[in-house]
């Protein structure tokens, strides 16, 4: 049977049809493009702006971490931003965020592991800054009960040595040029009771009665005066050092890495460091000897 079309079925299918297409043309298939802006817009992209940090990592030697413990939360109260610290062996922690290339700033607790890391393309070299100083020292019990008078006492059969750990702890490197330059690195090895595997740990060592003698940083005796004391190095390798901060090349909020390493030097930041123990003026060269 042939269908017969009514005049006003016509009339609905063509305004059903106009409808279709009208709401086709307001909602276009999404192909990627941005659609095309009214005439006479500006056809300017608006610049992206990047998110405010709302956190930092800190790959900091523990030869820092007595001043970084309070200058984090000092920086967090004044910004808002917050500073996640992971602390360790210089060298350790280098290693770390190479590998994972991640981060914002690195604090080695000596400069020759920033040197490391800037031939390792791991940080930036043009916001390098020096933080405070610190001087090699022999570092024994207050009132030096063993009489340990040099570097070559390290050697005494009576004494349990404790040294960093080289290539993991910047302390470690600098034992083993000091005790090397002298001629005393085969002596003192047997007395050696064990390697620290931070600054802080050799540290520890020290007020935990683990080790009679340490080689360390001058500021240990500045942070425990009752507890410890320090003997001049006389070395060529035992020359002032100093802890230095850079922002890691793979950090993606260099701004703000860069704006708390500008903190760390601030006047306020230097009170810390100074109540703590470390030297924030460059101090003379250390006494030069044989």
């Amino acid at each position: 049977m042939r269908r017969e079309w009514v005049p006003g079925v016509w009339a609905a299918a063509a305004v059903a049809v106009t409808l279709m297409w009208g709401c086709h043309r307001q909602q276009p298939a999404d192909t990627g493009a941005e659609a095309a802006p009214p005439k006479g817009a500006s056809t300017a992209a608006a610049p992206a702006k990047a998110p405010e940090a709302k956190s930092i990592t800190v790959f900091a030697g523990a030869a820092a971490m007595a001043a970084l413990k309070e200058l984090g939360p000092m920086y967090e109260t004044k910004t808002g931003i917050k500073v996640d610290i992971t602390s360790g062996g210089s060298g350790s922690v280098m290693t770390q965020f190479v590998q994972e290339q991640f981060g914002d700033v690195y604090m080695p607790g000596s400069d020759d592991f920033m040197d490391k890391a800037e031939a390792k393309d791991a940080v930036l070299k043009d916001t390098r800054a020096i933080l405070v100083y610190l001087v090699p020292a022999i570092c024994i019990s207050k009132g030096n009960p063993k009489g340990i008078k040099s570097l070559d006492d390290l050697a005494r059969a009576d004494l349990r040595v404790v040294l960093g750990e080289e290539k993991a702890v910047c302390l470690g490197d600098i034992a083993a040029a000091v005790l090397k330059e002298k001629g005393l690195a085969e002596k003192v090895q047997p007395r050696v009771a064990s390697y620290a595997s931070s600054c802080e740990d050799v540290l520890n060592k020290l007020l935990l009665g683990e080790a009679d003698v340490v080689i360390g940083w001058d500021s240990f005796a500045k942070q425990n005066p009752d507890k410890v004391e320090t003997i001049p190095i006389q070395a060529e390798s035992a020359r002032v050092r100093h802890i230095p901060a850079a922002v890691i090349k793979w950090s993606t909020q260099r701004d703000a890495a860069k704006a708390f390493i500008d903190f760390l030097t601030s006047p306020d930041a230097m009170k810390v460091w100074e109540a703590r123990g470390y030297t924030t003026k460059a101090p003379e060269s250390v006494s030069k000897g044989t």
